[in-house]
């Protein structure tokens, strides 16, 4: 049973990748365009609606095209702004990494917060958004909206999973297809409009103020679009050299392109009076209303969905790196630092599905539902990135000497603050507008994100302190009288109480094992093992697979066939916990391992405790007398 679950995993996700093959990816601006950039064109096919959605309620309509021209000078003046980030620090930390940097951790929490909700939105509005591409060209499935989204999540999910690798070309010829059929779509729409076709929809003078607080929320629904700019900024190790200028104009051509797409398809909705009040994608109704062709709709509608689909996979694997950044700096938990057999990010890929299936649910899988949640993730992170960067040119500027840099630096400076200002009066028009409709979820989210990582960050700290060699901690025991195996993962309190206790065990044969998943962390043991003169020989193993387990139940095997007599005692180091939420943050690689080992013939396996701080106090607090109770 278990040789066919696993014929059929491998048939699934694919045969394992060793350590050694992952090789980086570098690309060339024309290729990188598509790979990186589909996610901020892919916002033309929803964005278009949130304008027209937000003019609807007013009956503003006919102030389409001034509210887009609005959204593409806010586009175009923060592209600027990144394009500048990028060229400061081509990483890609993206305005994680810079927050953190240059703001401290605690902002830089609040910025990483605010991008994973960004990215979980991007999929859930991106996976709605192709939902509703399908329903309008398949009417009798829109009943099964929720359910086409939440499959299609799940498509999506298993193909990350497997890491089926986006053919560049492939991207490449889907996304500048697209920009053809909006130039076609343009061409076309405005010289086959003339006056046997129905005049534009008028626009009013604005008269009083609800109607310039209509015209607000138009531009900020509309901002939607620059939500995928922070993972253009973070694309620049992925660039050929030189990293810092291919990725920065890689940058600003995708938000170029995607300003003037967007605000075609917004100038012939205006044109072809397409109010919003029809179901359905305005790019398609604007499509039906150009080309009265039902070929012409269903092509579009193919090429838009690839786009789709190819914007929600590269948040999936962004997502997934950003979870990882965060759990290396003890944010989160550091599962969603490895990497499966197929060096998959696994945790922040199941993370940002179930997640992002869960809010598309509770959403019905309306887009104009989800726009309301999707901004303020995005432009939180972007104010705090502008601010940062105005604190980097300060810093720079006090170090310049020569004229021509600090007026290079001062301008920078000048384009950050007016992004900044930007960036924050659409995060509070959004929060003004939307926080009934849904943009308090965002806010509660990224709230609750903040808390839960300063959590994780104190209990990693926490352990941290417990676990720290103390000078009384590098006393050696006498030799054991058996066969031991001390299972080391790296060089702390626990491992050298597992080694004495294997020692007093008094084993005629001892060794201490450790798996090298990677090659710093194992040659960091070798040398630390080196300095406490232990007496007792270090083996590592090597796992081309990062496969704890495997290794591990290889070599005893081995050991138990080359002497079936002797009994063989492994020693695993645990942690004990006081609080039932910390279990999900330790001993899940060991308890599987020892579940394993349990099962070979011969082989005792010996889990050896250590009590972290909160279990210790728990047992102190059961163990307290009761008030009036006398001491012995």
């Amino acid at each position: 049973m278990g040789g066919l679950l696993q014929q059929m995993r491998r048939l699934v996700f694919g045969q394992p990748i060793a350590t050694d093959a992952v090789v980086p990816v570098t690309l060339r601006t024309r290729l990188a365009l598509p790979v990186f950039g589909a996610g901020i064109l892919s916002a033309v096919l929803y964005a278009p609606d949130a304008v027209v959605d937000a003019l609807r309620r007013g009956s503003q309509q006919g102030a389409i095209p001034y509210m887009a021209l609005g959204v593409v000078l806010i586009m175009v003046l923060l592209g600027l702004a990144y394009r500048s980030n990028v060229h400061a620090r081509p990483d890609s930390l993206g305005d994680y990494g810079l927050v953190r940097d240059v703001l401290g951790r605690r902002a830089g929490v609040v910025t990483g917060a605010s991008v994973l909700v960004d990215y979980l939105f991007t999929v859930a509005v991106s996976v709605a958004a192709l939902t509703q591409l399908v329903a309008f060209l398949i009417p009798q499935l829109q009943k099964w909206d929720v359910q086409l989204s939440v499959g299609l999540v799940g498509i999506v999910a298993v193909v990350a999973l497997r890491v089926v690798r986006d053919r560049a070309r492939v991207i490449l010829g889907v996304w500048f297809g697209f920009l053809l059929i909006i130039a076609v779509m343009v061409v076309f729409g405005v010289s086959s409009h003339g006056t046997d076709t129905t005049s534009p929809i008028a626009a009013n003078a604005p008269e009083t103020w609800s109607v310039w607080f209509a015209y607000a929320g138009a531009i900020a629904s509309g901002a939607v679009m620059v939500t995928g700019i922070e993972h253009l900024a973070s694309s620049a190790p992925n660039h050929a050299k030189p990293r810092g200028k291919r990725a920065g104009r890689t940058l600003i051509i995708a938000v170029i392109a995607s300003a003037l797409a967007f605000f075609a398809v917004a100038l012939l909705a205006w044109m072809y009076r397409i109010t919003g009040w029809s179901k359905g994608p305005i790019l398609l109704q604007v499509a039906q209303g150009v080309f009265d062709n039902a070929v012409a709709v269903w092509i579009i509608a193919i090429v838009s969905a690839a786009l789709l689909y190819a914007a929600v996979a590269a948040v999936f694997r962004r997502f997934s790196n950003l979870t990882s950044y965060l759990a290396k700096d003890a944010y989160l938990p550091r599962q969603f630092t490895m990497r499966n057999d197929r060096a998959v990010l696994r945790g922040g890929v199941l993370l940002v599905a179930g997640a992002s299936a869960v809010v598309v649910a509770f959403a019905g899988a309306e887009v104009e539902t989800l726009i309301h949640l999707y901004v303020i993730g995005v432009f939180t992170s972007i104010v705090l990135s502008q601010v940062a960067m105005i604190r980097w040119t300060n810093s720079k500027l006090k170090l310049a000497t020569r004229r021509k840099s600090r007026v290079r630096l001062q301008s920078r400076r000048v384009l950050h603050i007016v992004a900044t200002t930007v960036a924050a009066a659409v995060w509070i028009v959004v929060l003004v507008f939307n926080f009934l409709s849904g943009a308090w979820i965002a806010i509660a989210l990224i709230c609750g994100l903040v808390v839960l990582m300063h959590a994780v960050n104190r209990h990693y700290a926490a352990v941290r302190a417990d676990v720290r060699l103390q000078p009384s901690d590098l006393e050696v025991a006498l030799p054991s009288s058996t066969r031991g195996v001390v299972l080391i993962a790296q060089l702390h309190r626990p491992a050298l109480r597992a080694l004495a206790y294997a020692k007093a065990a008094r084993h005629s044969t001892l060794e201490a094992v450790g798996v090298q998943i990677e090659r710093e962390p194992a040659l960091q043991l070798q040398r630390d093992w080196g300095r406490i003169d232990s007496g007792v020989p270090l083996v590592i193993l090597d796992s081309p697979y990062r496969d704890l387990v495997g290794p591990v139940m290889e070599y005893v095997t081995t050991i138990h066939r080359t002497s079936p007599r002797e009994v063989v005692v492994v020693y695993v180091p645990e942690y004990i916990v006081g609080r039932w939420w910390e279990r999900s943050l330790h001993n899940r690689s060991t308890t599987k391992l020892r579940q394993q080992l349990l099962g070979l013939k011969g082989v005792v396996v010996a889990a050896v405790p250590w009590h972290l701080e909160s279990a210790r106090e728990e047992v102190q607090h059961e163990e307290a007398p009761e008030p009036g109770e006398q001491l012995p």
